[in-house]
C-alpha cells in the first residue's frame, strides 16, 4: 500500500500533510458513530459529487500498525463516495496524535459557517433560474424558497442576514402583515433564538399553528388509508402499487394498477353495466 500510496501522494512540506487518493477500503472510523447513516440529504450529497466531483477532500491519518487511515473529517463525504461505488477518494492525510485528532474533529464542525438563508438567496438572484436549475441536484422548491425572501423589504433582509436566520425561521416572515411587523418580528426570532416552529406560532398566532398540526394528521392519515386501500386489492388480487413523490407547490399520491388486473377490472365493471 505504500508504494500505491506514494505514487499517487502529493507532499507537502508544510506540517506532514499529504495530499492523496486512498482506496475507500484503506478507511475506517470516524468521530462520531451514525453519520453515515443514508438519508435524503446523503442521496442529494452523492448526487453532487456525482455532477461535481468530490469539492472538499476527507481528511484522515495513517495507521501505520494496520496499515490502513483513520477517518478524522469527512464521514459524510466518504459515505458518498460509497455509496456511488467509487473505489478511491482525495484525502488529505495529517501527522497527528488521537488528541489532536479529536480537536480538529471539533473545530471543523463548530467553527464551520454557512452562508445564511438570505445571502444564498442574494448569490442565486443574479443567475439565470433555468440555467442554474439544469446543474444543480437540489430540486426546484429549494431554488424558489431561497429566492422567495427577497420579497422582504430590504430592512428585514438585512435584521435576517446579520442576525444569520435559517431559510425556516425567515420564512414566516413573508406572511406578517406590514414591513414594521416584519422587522419586529425578525428581531424577536433572532433575539430569542426562536425555532422555525415558535417563528410560525410568532407570525401566525397559535390557532394557525394549531390548523398546521391538524392538516398534517390529517394528511397523514389520508395516506394510511391510502396504503390500507392497496393492500385490500393486493389480497383481493388486485396487484397495486402506490407512490408519492413531490411536484411544484404540493404532494402527489398515486395508485398504480397492473395493466393485466386493470383489464380484469374493466371487464368486470362493463359486464355489471350490460346487467344491469
Amino acid at each position: 500500500m505504500k508504494r500505491r500510496a506514494s505514487g499517487r501522494a502529493a507532499q507537502t512540506a508544510d506540517r506532514g500533510r499529504t495530499l492523496m487518493r486512498v482506496p475507500l477500503q484503506d478507511v475506517y472510523g470516524g468521530a462520531v458513530a451514525g453519520r453515515e447513516q443514508p438519508d435524503e440529504a446523503l442521496a442529494s450529497l452523492a448526487a453532487s459529487i456525482a455532477r461535481h466531483g468530490l469539492l472538499q477532500p476527507i481528511v484522515v491519518r495513517r495507521n501505520s500498525q494496520v496499515g490502513r487511515y483513520a477517518l478524522v473529517c469527512g464521514a459524510r463525504r466518504l459515505a458518498a463516495c460509497r455509496l456511488l461505488g467509487m473505489k478511491e477518494i482525495d484525502a488529505l492525510c495529517l501527522d497527528m496524535d488521537d488528541t489532536t485528532a479529536a480537536a480538529c474533529f471539533m473545530e471543523e464542525h463548530c467553527l464551520r459557517r454557512a452562508p445564511c438563508a438570505i445571502e444564498e438567496a442574494q448569490a442565486l438572484a443574479p443567475l439565470d433560474r433555468e440555467a442554474l436549475l439544469a446543474c444543480t441536484v437540489l430540486g426546484r422548491q429549494a431554488i424558489e424558497q431561497r429566492l422567495g425572501l427577497l420579497g422582504l423589504p430590504l430592512r428585514v433582509q438585512e435584521i435576517a442576514r446579520q442576525r444569520r436566520l435559517s431559510l425556516e425561521q425567515a420564512q414566516p416572515l413573508l406572511s406578517a402583515c406590514g414591513e414594521e411587523r416584519q422587522e419586529e418580528a425578525a428581531l424577536i426570532i433572532a433575539e430569542r433564538s426562536l425555532t422555525p416552529a415558535q417563528a410560525r406560532r410568532l407570525v401566525f398566532g397559535p390557532d394557525k399553528g394549531k390548523m398546521q398540526s391538524g392538516r398534517r394528521r390529517t394528511v397523514r392519515a389520508a395516506l394510511a388509508e391510502v396504503g390500507a386501500l392497496s393492500r385490500r386489492l393486493r389480497a383481493q388480487g388486485v396487484e397495486t402499487s402506490v407512490s408519492v413523490h413531490s411536484q411544484e407547490g404540493g404532494m402527489c399520491v398515486q395508485i398504480l394498477f397492473a395493466h393485466g388486473e386493470k383489464r380484469a377490472g374493466q371487464q368486470d365493471f362493463e359486464n355489471k353495466e350490460r346487467n344491469h
